[in-house]
């Protein structure tokens, strides 16, 4: 579709205020709430010169009719260069003793870092290095073993995060690696999203390439495994969302323009359905329906700060400017 008449839609189209909005007295660079049950209610939130991991709790999820949003933030941890990407262990949880805050970033100085803390003692700080050019993603394999980082130095890289933390394998991509996501019920299945518009998926144990899609569209800027249906794999490539079955990769079974340019793209947690997408013109925040041709939730951004869907509530979640903002999804 041409920009013109992606232009005159984003202007007519009403434009869907958040549902709640948390300020705070930084610039949100980056904004992830944990993908695990057992850690659900955390979320990292990287500024310029801190990560701070806090605890988001909904009136709504202890059975209350309210509405109301709160976060306290438990630790702060210092960065010196900014966070591109953001990624949660599957060790973390506040339900154990000692409690445990374990994540990765990704930042400017080409490194990833590890962090963990049981919240009462300093925090440890652990440097990968390797790639040699910006990293865009990184996730944590489910049995926390494993994690991937995908980079514009053309490289997927997988690290033994559990014995000897370094990079025992990598893969040589086509070109600059912008998504990687871990199959949920099949731990040695990668998915890596290329920006030539090439979504790849790899055997990690037999380390090659098994299934690949074609979106025929650049850049690809961001791509999804869905958490609620690990047969969907989506990319947003070239402002369009592209949907494929993983049982028929030559064909997507949806593929719709939504964007000029697209730059994220989550599946929702709870619901296979639903897709949440931010790109241009506007930084737009479209959240779709994959049965519905209308977007069921539109929003022009001040700017983008990641985004993120709560595991076991429909809520998506970007930075904004100073603030969180937080968009409940009627996703039933």
């Amino acid at each position: 579709m041409p920009s013109k008449i992606l232009d005159s839609i984003h202007l007519n189209v009403k434009l869907d205020n958040p549902t709640h909005v948390i300020n705070l007295s930084e610039k949100v660079i980056k904004v992830e709430f944990s993908p695990f049950e057992w850690s659900h209610s955390l979320i990292c939130v990287a500024f310029p010169d801190k990560i701070s991991v806090g605890v988001i709790k909904f009136q709504e999820e202890d059975g209350e009719l309210e509405e109301e949003v709160d976060l306290e933030f438990l630790q702060d941890f210092a960065v010196k260069f900014r966070i591109h990407a953001l990624a949660w262990s599957p060790d973390s949880s506040l339900n154990v003793l000692p409690k445990c805050i374990s994540f990765c970033s990704a930042s400017s100085d080409f490194t990833l870092r590890m962090y963990s803390s049981n919240t009462v003692d300093p925090y440890t700080e652990l440097v990968l290095e390797g790639h040699k050019s910006y990293i865009n993603s990184v996730a944590y394999e489910s049995s926390g073993d494993y994690l991937a980082s995908v980079s514009d130095d053309l490289t997927c890289k997988l690290w033994s995060v559990k014995e000897n933390k370094e990079c025992f394998a990598t893969f040589i991509l086509k070109s600059p690696g912008m998504s990687v996501c871990w199959h949920n019920e099949e731990p040695g299945k990668l998915l890596v999203g290329e920006n030539n518009g090439t979504v790849r998926m790899y055997n990690v144990e037999k380390q090659q390439a098994i299934l690949s899609f074609e979106t025929s569209e650049v850049p690809l800027l961001s791509a999804d495994w869905s958490p609620a249906n690990s047969l969907l794999v989506a990319a947003l490539a070239g402002g369009n969302l592209v949907i494929w079955n993983t049982t028929r990769p030559n064909f997507p079974i949806e593929k719709r323009p939504l964007h000029t340019k697209g730059c994220l793209l989550r599946f929702a947690q709870q619901s296979e359905h639903h897709v949440a997408m931010i790109g241009q013109p506007g930084n737009t925040l479209k959240v779709v329906h994959t049965c519905v041709k209308q977007p069921v939730v539109n929003a022009a951004l001040k700017c983008v700060g990641g985004l993120s869907w709560h595991h076991r509530l429909p809520y998506v979640c970007a930075g904004v400017d100073h603030s969180i903002c937080l968009w409940k999804v009627a996703t039933n």
